[in-house]
């Protein structure tokens, strides 16, 4: 995990505190099909660029890099989305590419890390006729792009699964929402589904709403000032979007999830003061929050658990310890009849 944590009073989702030292503009990489065997950094998902305020503003495409396990059939793939202050690049040698990428490739999973826009920290991106759902779904059209390309990358399209870390616990959201798939698209990555078989969530935020988070978190004297200042800072919160609103057990019922959190549940409301003194960024109780809206659309705990433990921070090795064979539990059959790995 990031060594810092940032924290802001009335902000959801934080944006490192870095100089603003922008580099030049790069150009778009394009979306085309992948070659057989295709595998490593920078692969093409879809044709955007931005300056991301999280990395000094540095200009980021929408790419992901891949690593293969090696298979002579398909194999399930996991999904990584960062945090903030980190990019998609994993270092053989780094502790979250110890703790992510290794234990997927030993259990014979395909692994990969996406670069993405987000709707919070992304907020100031204009969303436009040519690309109107900026910046909420860059996980969804990279799982597209991916499983258009399931061939190419020797991935099993049926066994998909999405993990992510504080801003990329979008994953969760994204999960969450109605499948994306045109079926009758000309195009064959809109054809492709947006759905996967799990998600493994640390310091999830499962709302981005500040009136959620108000009215779930905070007493109700302080209610009101917090949301007028959470809507002064985010201009653009109608449009950001909850997890936790999004829950379905209907006919395609929302997939099971796992939430980590690296401070203990707090259980109670909190005063405006009291919520400035903690990290509202990582708060503990979005998770049981979530998780009891899981229970109460499915009927039963199972489907959604959590964790809160000071244990896990500044610890990815903890933090996603058996993320694994979480999803090893949900894999479904594969075409030829079995299951993998």
């Amino acid at each position: 995990m990031p060594a810092a944590r940032c924290r802001l009073r009335i902000g959801l989702l934080c944006a490192a505190a870095a100089l603003v030292l922008f580099a030049a503009p790069a150009g778009a990489c394009t979306p085309t099909p992948l070659p057989m065997g295709a595998q490593g950094p920078d692969l093409c998902y879809a044709d955007r660029t931005w300056s991301e305020p999280t990395l000094g503003g540095r200009e980021l495409q929408q790419q992901f890099d891949f690593y293969r396990a090696p298979a002579t059939t398909p194999t399930p793939l996991i999904v990584w989305a960062h945090p903030n202050g980190m990019s998609k690049a994993l270092p053989a040698n780094s502790p979250m590419h110890q703790a992510l990428v290794a234990p997927a490739l030993r259990a014979g999973f395909s692994f990969a890390s996406v670069e993405f826009r987000h709707p919070v920290t992304n907020e100031a991106l204009a969303n436009s006729d040519v690309d109107p759902r900026v910046p909420h779904y860059d996980l969804a059209y990279a799982l597209q792009f991916i499983r258009a390309n399931a061939e190419a990358l020797n991935i099993d399209k049926r066994n998909v699964f999405l993990v992510g870390q504080s801003r990329g616990t979008l994953a969760v959201w994204t999960a969450l929402q109605d499948d994306l798939r045109d079926p009758d698209s000309t195009d064959p990555v809109a054809r492709q589904s947006t759905r996967v078989n799990a998600v493994y969530a640390v310091n999830a935020q499962t709302t981005y709403s500040g009136a959620e988070f108000a009215e779930r978190f905070i007493v109700p004297a302080d209610r009101a000032k917090f949301v007028a200042a959470f809507n002064r800072q985010h201009p653009k919160h109608a449009q950001f979007g909850s997890a936790i609103a999004s829950v379905s057990a209907g006919q395609k019922p929302d997939p099971p999830l796992r939430l980590i959190y690296d401070s203990p549940e707090v259980g109670r409301l909190l005063t405006l003061e009291q919520i400035s003194q903690r990290d509202p960024i990582h708060y503990p109780d979005f998770g049981p929050a979530l998780c009891t809206t899981y229970a109460q659309a499915f009927g039963n705990s199972a489907r959604c658990t959590y964790d809160a433990d000071s244990r896990y921070q500044g610890d990815p090795g903890a933090a996603f310890a058996g993320y694994v064979d979480f999803f090893k539990r949900h894999l479904r059959p594969s075409a030829s009849g079995g299951e993998r790995p």
